[in-house]
């Protein structure tokens, strides 16, 4: 079922109710699971009342439509780790003493780095935090999200259900960005750091894929320069994120997911002033998550910044 948010505006809040389960359980590819997760889904929704949902409503149109941050809404949140329970059939967490440290020990600001294969990640990290006893964790990460994450229905749903903060892609890879200026651009880019660091100071912990955009290989990609200046900052303590197995539940070019095994493996953790200069802490995050990966998830050659 395809929905545009022309549609989904002009539908009624007892409307919405009645059929956000079957459109959420379309983009489930396989049959056997679909009307589970719809079934699911629809015990959820009938147990929301009409002021959570109508805030859901609110939420989802409101997403994305300024450079910002946006706050995760406690039901779609919620729903979306229900049909994500169904979608990530086993999981694998390794080195989860490096997680514990990462939290206990060095500054208070805190980033996680991790390698982009899908639009799905942060979900999928988000559920496998929960599952494995760090709830904590999860609820407080933020998304750093370019403008595609906005841009489809299905993608703004799931943005929803995280904290995310809007900005824009570097100029390597935009594609939806040709209203602003450069000068715009960096404005917006730099504002978005400052709420970043902001938020690592009220014990968020910010989200960010230096590469950039999805691998179309699996292959780690080099990291993009301007992802530097969020880590550039003596205060800042980094965790390397690497994941695997996103890429088959939601793949790139599709838009249907489908059930698959995941695997999140915790990097060394490390201070951004040990690794000094103004890419320096961006280029060890990219040798540590590198590390972390299996060998088809390897960089292809010796380049770590792009």
């Amino acid at each position: 079922m395809q929905i545009t948010f022309e549609e989904l505006r002009a539908l009624p809040l007892p409307v919405i109710r009645t059929i956000l389960p079957g459109w959420v359980a379309t983009h489930v590819d396989d049959e056997a699971l679909r009307p589970k997760v719809e079934a699911e889904l629809l015990r959820f929704i009938g147990g929301l009342d009409e002021g959570a949902l109508s805030t859901l409503r609110d939420d989802f149109f409101g997403a994305g439509e300024t450079w910002s941050f946006f706050p995760a809404n406690p039901s779609a949140r919620l729903l979306t780790r229900a049909y994500m329970d169904h979608l990530v059939t086993t999981q694998q967490v390794e080195h989860e003493e490096r997680l514990v440290r990462f939290l206990a020990e060095g500054p208070s600001r805190r980033f996680f780095i991790c390698n982009h294969l899908s639009y799905t990640d942060t979900q999928v990290t988000d559920r496998v935090l929960v599952t494995a006893g760090f709830r904590d964790v999860a609820d407080r990460i933020v998304a750093i999200a370019g403008p595609k994450v906005y841009t489809d229905p299905w993608r703004r749903l799931a943005a929803v259900s995280l904290h995310t903060r809007k900005t824009p892609q570097s100029n390597v890879v935009a594609t939806e960005q040709d209203a602003l200026s450069p000068r715009e651009l960096a404005a917006i880019a730099f504002a978005a750091i400052d709420d970043c660091l902001a938020l690592a100071d009220q014990g968020y912990i910010p989200l960010l894929y230096p590469e950039g955009a999805r691998s179309r290989s699996g292959q780690l990609r080099p990291f993009l320069r301007a992802s530097a200046r969020y880590l550039a900052q003596p205060d800042v303590q980094i965790l390397p994120v690497a994941q695997t197995g996103s890429e088959h539940i939601f793949a790139i070019g599709e838009t249907t997911m489908r059930p698959g095994p995941v695997r999140l493996t915790f990097g060394l953790p490390f201070c951004a002033a040990d690794y000094p200069g103004k890419t320096g802490p961006l280029q060890e995050a990219f040798r540590r998550l590198a590390a972390c990966l299996p060998p088809a998830y390897q960089p292809a050659d010796g380049e770590i910044l792009a």
